[in-house]
């Protein structure tokens, strides 16, 4: 049996700010964010995500689409079970599985999904420790901006974080850093897990926040959008902050039809490709 950690799978399933279970309305949902994903060593675009954020704040839905405007997965986020804990669903065209994570009284839910057959692969409950705060996907953001002063200070933070692919909740840790790459106005933090031995075998993620803002601008290191064997992409995520309006999720809403239609057996080459 191979080592959970003996190839880059999505160890994080984790887009900050990251077919659909309900359908985008142009009378709730406007766009807010673009992500452009880039590979990390070749600087070549592999994917974009759009995020469309409904009036209230409550719903997210992320598209995910490659080079070519075709999706390749979705992602929806409910955040009624609290700001860095929301509840979400991620449904990946490129390996025809379904991710859905929840948090309801005082248990995390699990689960890996075929997205055909709607079997479930890997299913999962934890009960977190009352050490550690829960933080569920995109909630790592608000996690991040509620104790900035003392990142900034120089403190690391742990958290406890689940991973619906190993059925468990990881402690993961994060601290202050020097950016990798050139800028001027970011403040860069370093993501990895808390256990030592697992740190060796872990890549880290740093991400890249507008210090002014307090808003995520850079996410580099294992993508949460893989290919077709399940290998996490590594890629350089470059956010652009525009008021896209209404119109914008209106248009993705209106081809979902057309571009769920693509195979995941063809979007899993088209990433293969990209990737070599």
């Amino acid at each position: 049996m191979k080592n959970a950690f003996d190839r880059p799978r999505c160890w994080v399933v984790l887009c900050l700010l990251l077919v659909p279970s309900v359908q985008v309305s142009a009378a709730s949902y406007v766009g807010e964010t673009i992500g452009r994903a880039y590979d990390l060593e070749s600087d070549e675009l592999l994917y974009s995500e759009t995020h469309c954020v409904s009036d209230d704040g409550i719903k997210r839905d992320v598209y995910y689409r490659d080079a070519d405007s075709k999706l390749i997965a979705s992602k929806l986020l409910d955040y009624r079970s609290g700001v860095t804990t929301p509840s979400f669903e991620q449904h990946n065209l490129y390996s025809s599985e379904s991710i859905e994570v929840g948090f309801e009284q005082g248990m995390v839910s699990m689960e890996v999904i075929d997205a055909e057959t709607r079997e479930p692969l890997k299913s999962a409950q934890a009960e977190p420790s009352q050490k550690l705060p829960l933080v569920i996907d995109a909630g790592f953001d608000f996690f991040v901006r509620r104790n900035w002063d003392s990142l900034v200070a120089g403190d690391s933070h742990e958290f406890q974080f689940p991973l619906a692919d190993k059925e468990s909740l990881v402690e993961l840790r994060i601290q202050a850093l020097g950016c990798s790459y050139p800028t001027q106005t970011d403040q860069c933090f370093r993501l990895d897990v808390a256990n030592w031995l697992l740190r060796i075998l872990v890549k880290p993620i740093e991400l890249g926040y507008d210090a002014e803002a307090r808003r995520l601008t850079r996410f580099r290191g294992l993508s949460n959008i893989g290919d077709a064997n399940g290998d996490g992409l590594v890629v350089d995520i470059r956010y652009d902050y525009e008021d896209l309006g209404v119109q914008a999720c209106q248009n993705i809403s209106n081809n979902i039809g057309h571009t769920s239609s693509v195979k995941s057996s063809d979007v899993g080459r088209i990433l293969l490709a990209r990737r070599a």
